[in-house]
């Protein structure tokens, strides 16, 4: 796994490990000093430590809803259902390592907080999972532009094949098809916006075509990936097209 990957979650722990520290000192210095430093430390782990469910459940609405209104309209909910339930485990644990009594007020003090806290990792989160989208829309965008790049500066072959056309023939350098189809024991040659045919089949015309040119993307259609033509790619062809184009 690449640092891209792991940072932020190191960053996370890195947070989640000053926040613990800081507060930790806030609740002993209130307690005039007399909270031992282990006590403070594990109270105040633990009021922060219960926000990393919710990293998790923000973080999995993001990678099942992606960057839609859908995600947004389902984050308020979460947000408000979680600071509810947030707010009454912090006056829980402060009535446990504090010994203060819980109570109605002291649940409804802590929600503003805890609902500044949740929309910011809520934000935090969405705006990470954006970014990582955006890295690997350009990483593919990155490969698909070298199997373009290398497909455009193969060296020429010169081949050419003669395509019947009516009662007549051209010849067709291999350079300007866009794509073949197959039609019986037939292949439809499409070259600069003409059509012609090659008496011979698919499999056997594909077994000879430059694999760093040409690519099949139906079990009827071979097509050249500069072309920039739109075609039906079919689910048995998909991965190795997609693979192709750097989007596996």
């Amino acid at each position: 796994m690449t640092f891209r990957r792991l940072w932020p979650a190191a960053l996370l722990l890195l947070i989640y490990a000053q926040t613990t520290g800081f507060a930790g000192a806030a609740a002993r210095d209130l307690s005039n000093g007399l909270m031992p430093w282990p006590a403070a430390i594990v109270w105040q782990g633990l009021n922060y430590g219960t926000w990393l469910p919710f990293v998790g459940l923000v973080l999995w609405l993001a990678r099942r809803l992606g960057l839609t209104p859908k995600l947004f309209a389902a984050s308020y909910p979460l947000i408000a259902l979680y600071t509810l339930l947030h707010a009454l485990i912090s006056v829980w644990l402060a009535h446990v390592f504090a010994g203060s009594a819980p109570t109605f007020k002291g649940w409804l003090y802590r929600l503003p907080i805890d609902v500044l806290i949740a929309t910011a990792i809520a934000t935090s989160v969405v705006a990470l999972r954006g970014y990582r989208l955006f890295q690997d829309e350009a990483a593919r965008a990155g490969r698909l532009q070298a199997t373009l790049d290398a497909a455009r500066t193969r060296p020429a072959t010169g081949e050419r094949m003669l395509v019947s056309i009516g009662r007549s023939r051209a010849s067709v350098s291999l350079e300007e098809v866009e794509w073949f189809a197959a039609a019986g024991n037939y292949v439809v040659v499409n070259w600069a916006s003409r059509e012609g045919l090659l008496r011979e089949t698919l499999a056997s015309l594909g077994d000879r075509l430059d694999p760093a040119v040409f690519i099949r993307a139906h079990r009827s259609t071979i097509l050249t990936l500069t072309s920039g033509t739109e075609l039906a790619v079919s689910r048995s062809c998909r991965d190795a097209v997609l693979a192709r184009l750097g989007r596996s």
